[in-house]
């Protein structure tokens, strides 16, 4: 079942008068406008239900670029152009049949790509900064958008995570983080593909910059918990059709009993 999470979270933070468009890059999907869709909620998975929402098929098959988890916690989705892996607790990724079940998922459609610069060595941190400040520039404010994001390119100082399935029923999300599997890289040549968030959420959403990984030999991947940019092209959509409004406070709560820091921002 689509649990149609961004929607409730839109509608709650009513609707956005129409305002400056960022100058952009044309793409090959730019007759449709970009649209963020979220199934599942985060809170649910940090709660410890872990039970398929939808398919792979359903979430990520028409979408541009992705990121999930697997149902029963096998592994991080990563999803470029409508083919999607899941990256297992042995590291080595896994193509995914379009009617296998997923507990997660995040998906952007079509859209304009804005072309954002980022320089070299430019941590997490940094492309976050990086494209907030793009938004700025052309009248956009990063707590009333949600934006997809592609880096491809090499990097260095790279560690990418996945898990392994909870121990017993119900296992807490964070207890399970608490054992997440690293994989370390001097040197890394691959694709990132993620979605910065408004920082402020309700528990639904994961706020900030979220991003996932696959390997250009499609032999490694995961979530991103550190990065430096070396020599890379980075993109962003943006969420057209769906506009969040309010100043930063205005979301429900701010997750109180979720350290998203903690489990999903970068290493310190």
């Amino acid at each position: 079942m689509r649990d149609h999470v961004l929607q409730r979270l839109r509608a709650s933070w009513g609707q956005r008068h129409q305002g400056t468009q960022p100058r952009s890059a044309a793409g090959p999907h730019e007759e449709r406008p970009g649209e963020v869709s979220q199934t599942g909620g985060a809170g649910v998975l940090f709660h410890g239900d872990y039970s398929a929402v939808t398919t792979v098929g359903e979430e990520f098959g028409q979408s541009r670029l992705g990121i999930g988890v697997m149902h029963d916690l096998d592994g991080e989705i990563v999803s470029i152009n409508g083919t999607a892996w899941c990256i297992p607790v042995d590291g080595r990724p896994r193509e995914l049949d379009p009617d296998e079940g997923i507990a997660f998922g995040i998906a952007a459609h079509g859209g304009v790509g804005h072309v954002v610069s980022l320089a070299t060595g430019s941590s997490m941190e940094q492309i976050l900064i990086a494209v907030d400040m793009y938004l700025e520039s052309t009248h956009v404010n990063h707590e009333q958008v949600v934006c997809a994001i592609e880096i491809v390119g090499t990097f260095t100082d790279v560690i990418l995570r996945t898990e392994a399935p909870p121990t017993y029923e119900h296992e807490p999300l964070g207890e399970v983080l608490e054992r997440e599997t690293r994989f370390e890289f001097d040197s890394w040549d691959g694709t990132l593909v993620g979605f910065r968030f408004p920082d402020l959420t309700d528990g639904e959403i994961i706020p900030g910059l979220h991003l996932h990984a696959m390997g250009s030999d499609l032999l490694s991947g995961g979530h991103v918990r550190r990065v430096a940019t070396s020599t890379v092209a980075a993109t962003v959509w943006i969420d057209e059709l769906h506009p969040l409004v309010g100043a930063k406070g205005t979301a429900e709560s701010n997750g109180p009993d979720i350290d998203f820091d903690k489990y999903e921002g970068p290493l310190a």
